[in-house]
C-alpha cells in the first residue's frame, strides 16, 4: 500500500482535530497486518483517552471555579476586616457627636464632625455595609451581643433596650454584632407566652 494510505492525512481530520470512529475504522482497515481485535482495541482505547480528556477538563473547570470561588471569599473577608476598623472610628465620632455640649461648643467644628460622620457612613453603604438598629428589637444572638442585663417592667424580656455599640451588615450577613443591654423580668416574674 502507498505511505498515503498507511498514515492520517490533515484532510482526513476534521475541523474540530477529531477523527470519527468511521474513518479510523477505514485506515486501519486499509493499514497492513490490522486485525479486527486491535482494530476493537485501537477504538476502545480511544474512547478511554477521550473519557479521560473530558474528565480532565471537568476537573479544570471545577478547579477555576473553586479558586474563583476562594479568591471572592477572601476579598470579602479583607473587606470586612478593613470595615470593622473603621467602624471604631465611626464609633468615636459617635460618641463625640452624642457629648455633652458638643453641639454648642464650636458649630463649625460640631458640622464638621458630623460631615465626615455621615461621609463614613455613606461609604459604607456604597460598599453593601449598614449600621442596624437594635433599640426595641427582640434579642437575637446572632445579631446582638449582651452586654448588660437590666430588670425592667417597661419592657418585654429579652428586649433590647440600649444599644452601646451598633451592629454591622454586609448583603444581609452580620459583621459585627451590636453590643446591646437587654431587659429582663423582675425576679419571681415568669416570663408568660
Amino acid at each position: 500500500m502507498s505511505e498515503k494510505k498507511d498514515k492520517v492525512s490533515d484532510d482526513d481530520i476534521t475541523g474540530n482535530g477529531k477523527i470519527s470512529d468511521s474513518e479510523l475504522k477505514e485506515d486501519l482497515q486499509h493499514s497492513e497486518n490490522v486485525s479486527s481485535d486491535q482494530l476493537e482495541e485501537a477504538l476502545t482505547e480511544k474512547e478511554q483517552f477521550k473519557r479521560l480528556a473530558q474528565r480532565a477538563q471537568a476537573d479544570l473547570i471545577n478547579y477555576r471555579r473553586r479558586i474563583e470561588g476562594e479568591q471572592e471569599s477572601s476579598r470579602l473577608r479583607n473587606q470586612q476586616r478593613i470595615v470593622l476598623k473603621f467602624a471604631s472610628v465611626i464609633d468615636q465620632l459617635d460618641v463625640a457627636l452624642k457629648a455633652d455640649g458638643a453641639s454648642s461648643a464650636n458649630s463649625s467644628w460640631f458640622k464638621g464632625v458630623e460631615a465626615i460622620y455621615k461621609n463614613f457612613l455613606n461609604t459604607l453603604a456604597s460598599e453593601g455595609f449598614e449600621k442596624f438598629e437594635s433599640i426595641g428589637e427582640e434579642f437575637d444572638p446572632r445579631k446582638h451581643e449582651a452586654m448588660v442585663s437590666t430588670v425592667s417592667v417597661d419592657h418585654a424580656p429579652n428586649t433590647v433596650i440600649n444599644e452601646l455599640l451598633p451592629g454591622y451588615m454586609h448583603n444581609n450577613e452580620v459583621v459585627r454584632a451590636a453590643q446591646v443591654e437587654i431587659a429582663v423580668p423582675p425576679d419571681g416574674d415568669d416570663e408568660k407566652s
